[in-house]
């Protein structure tokens, strides 16, 4: 299936929505998957990094990889690598990835996660390390980070306990 992919603007947040939502209720272990409220989604969209989307052939969003500039901020994930203050505002959070369930099968996590690296050097916000959280069991997701570059730094408890690795690629 051919998908095109592109950077959601509010008017996706909807669609953006029900697929979070979607994902998660198709999911059959929860702790794999943090959702965000509509407000977080919003003020992301609007000010804190972007939203990439692959688009169906029909014109329907298929799925959502949010990407997050965290700043100087003590949420920022390179705090946990003793990242300088210039390093931390030179990183990126590969955030949250959903695919609605009728297009799973179709790589559109690492699809997506291309297509956000590329957005990132266009837009000259490279290099930059770029890091995710991935739960240990969830196979899925570390496969796909691990295929694309990214590279196990360390397991911490994180999101109110739960358990994640902390994947890092370096992007150039």
């Amino acid at each position: 299936m051919n998908f095109t992919f592109r950077t959601a603007d509010m008017n996706d947040l909807p669609q953006i929505l029900h697929i979070m939502h979607t994902a998660y209720d198709s999911m059959e272990r929860k702790d794999w998957f943090v959702i965000d409220t509509e407000d977080y989604m919003k003020e992301h969209i609007a000010a804190h990094g972007f939203t990439m989307l692959a688009i169906a052939e029909d014109g329907t969003i298929a799925g959502f990889f949010l990407i997050k500039f965290p700043g100087n901020t003590e949420e920022n994930l390179g705090h946990l690598l003793q990242y300088s203050k210039d390093r931390l505002v030179k990183t990126v959070h590969m955030d949250m990835a959903a695919v609605h369930p009728d297009f799973r099968g179709n790589h559109l996590q690492s699809r997506m996660l291309l297509a956000a690296e590329a957005e990132l050097k266009q837009n000259h916000f490279s290099p930059c390390s770029c890091m995710a959280t991935v739960h240990p069991e969830n196979r899925f997701s570390l496969n796909n980070m691990l295929r694309n570059g990214y590279e196990l730094q360390l397991t911490a408890s994180l999101y109110g306990g739960l358990p994640r690795h902390v994947l890092l690629k370096i992007l150039k």
